[in-house]
């Protein structure tokens, strides 16, 4: 299959959950208040968070597999038994330090009630039980897609992603408010994602011979994982750090007000995403200057689909709030939809060339750049928090996520090019952008302005994209 065909089944299989998401939120906030879904949505970023004790195992299996030979299939296992025992002890560990940690932030940092408390402390006990087999899930993920088996891959996460919205729904639903009884609900599908992908990966991989850890393996596996391990401890800290200084300066509520908005516009990276899960493993099986080709085949790609996804969020994203939650939920969340909305776009510069980074052995780059983000997004994030609120904290990411952008885009030589292509398109969701923070304008007026901007850059997308879905499609680079 294409790079055009797997990222359309990368973005199928996350749309329909998303779609799930948007429906069971306003119901998940009228069953369980405000106070508990922030505290849920803590626990789940201190669980990503811990998913870095796989030491980049997940990835360097797609990196290392998807450059093997084909015929290789002893090799193959080798690499796959041995990212796979290693990760589930790994996990072992990490419930360790979950428990030493997670339990101190929950307990005694985030501001919530007596009630919540007594509930987070048995939370946290599932959390530990079920660590060991979700981190496995990234490497069985990963040889998945070094062996293109998109196809299976999505109908799985598209299973346990639909469960873990639905099921934990429906605890609350039967009266079970308490996060004791959500939070292991929401852990089933996560444990059952692992079972799947493993049966899977014995036949397609496949696994073969006696489980055993291989040195050599181990070795090389570590040797470029080390490095994504770094970049992963460091990734999740930017995403999360934003809700524990909310959670810590204005409490739980206010950490509802952020993440709603927030997951609901950044939900639209499953586009950039998708695309970026379906080129890794062909970059790695990739020559260098093949490699740069497509990355900048795939940013122009990114570019042309974004801007109008972006312009139309701007326009809708605070009429979608005020109908989805209702305007006085709504309210404490103006502006953070549309300064996230920003920050995608932007981000969407530079996917392709940060999966170049990581697929051709560079993640040593990526983690440089993310440390040297670290001081200036928290000074941003705090000084946003202190004199805007939630929305300044927007502001923040925002900013960092463009400080981001240039400096991955330089480092891969790109900055230049890309800025020349993305800058009519700059200059469109600049003009939306301006019209919904400064200009008041009539309902009827900014409606007409956003369907003109959206006009626009549909009819300069389309030759363009066309053009450019084909040269992907074609673009198949097989696997050795």
């Amino acid at each position: 299959m294409s790079i055009g065909r797997h990222t359309l089944l990368n973005l199928g299989s996350a749309l329909i959950p998303m779609a799930i998401a948007l429906t069971t939120v306003p119901l998940y906030l009228g069953y369980i208040g405000a106070e508990r879904f922030g505290v849920l949505a803590v626990i789940w970023a201190l669980l990503g968070y811990f998913g870095l004790f796989d030491l980049g195992f997940g990835r360097a299996v797609t990196q290392r597999m998807a450059r093997l030979p084909e015929a290789d299939e002893i090799e193959r296992s080798k690499l796959l038994w041995t990212a796979f025992l290693s990760t589930f002890l790994l996990g072992m560990l990490a419930s360790m330090l979950v428990w030493l940690f997670a339990d101190y932030i929950l307990l005694n940092v985030i501001d919530m009630s007596a009630q919540s408390r007594r509930e987070v402390a048995i939370a946290v006990t599932w959390m530990l039980i079920a660590l060991p087999a979700l981190l496995t899930t990234t490497v069985l993920t990963g040889a998945m897609q070094a062996r293109l088996r998109f196809t299976e891959l999505n109908a799985i996460q598209l299973l346990g992603n639909s469960i873990s919205h639905i099921l934990p729904l429906a605890v609350a639903a039967s009266g079970r408010v308490e996060l004791n009884f959500l939070v292991p609900a929401m852990l089933v599908s996560r444990v059952l994602l692992p079972f799947l992908l493993f049966r899977q990966c014995r036949q397609h991989v496949p696994l073969i011979g006696i489980p055993v850890i291989d040195r050599t393996h181990f070795k090389a596996m570590l040797n470029y994982g080390g490095w994504v391990s770094v970049m992963m401890f460091i990734a999740p800290l930017l995403v999360i750090v934003d809700r524990l200084i909310i959670a810590t300066i204005s409490g739980a509520k206010a950490v509802t007000s952020y993440t709603v908005p927030y997951d609901l516009v950044s939900r639209t990276m499953i586009i950039s995403g998708s695309l970026s899960s379906a080129l890794f493993p062909r970059l790695a099986s990739a020559g260098a200057v093949e490699a740069h080709k497509l990355a900048e085949r795939a940013t122009i790609v990114l570019i042309a689909i974004m801007t109008p996804v972006v312009i139309t969020g701007i326009f809708l994203a605070q009429p979608a709030l005020n109908l989805w939650l209702g305007y006085s939920l709504a309210a404490n969340s103006a502006g953070v939809s549309e300064l996230i909305l920003l920050g995608v776009w932007i981000n969407a510069l530079t996917i392709p060339y940060h999966a170049r980074l990581m697929a051709t052995g560079h993640p040593k780059t990526v983690v440089t750049i993310y440390l040297i983000q670290i001081p200036i997004y928290l000074f941003m994030l705090w000084i946003g928090l202190r004199n805007w609120g939630i929305a300044g904290a927007a502001g923040a990411w925002t900013l960092r996520v463009s400080i981001d952008t240039m400096m991955l885009l330089s480092a891969n030589h790109a900055l230049a090019n890309t800025l020349r292509h993305a800058a009519p398109y700059a200059a469109l969701i600049a003009i939306a952008s301006a019209s919904v923070f400064f200009l008041n304008l009539a309902p009827w007026s900014q409606w007409s302005l956003g369907l003109l901007l959206l006009g626009i850059t549909l009819a300069k997308d389309l030759d363009l994209l066309v053009t450019t879905i084909k040269a992907l499609t074609y673009q198949k680079a097989p696997i050795k």
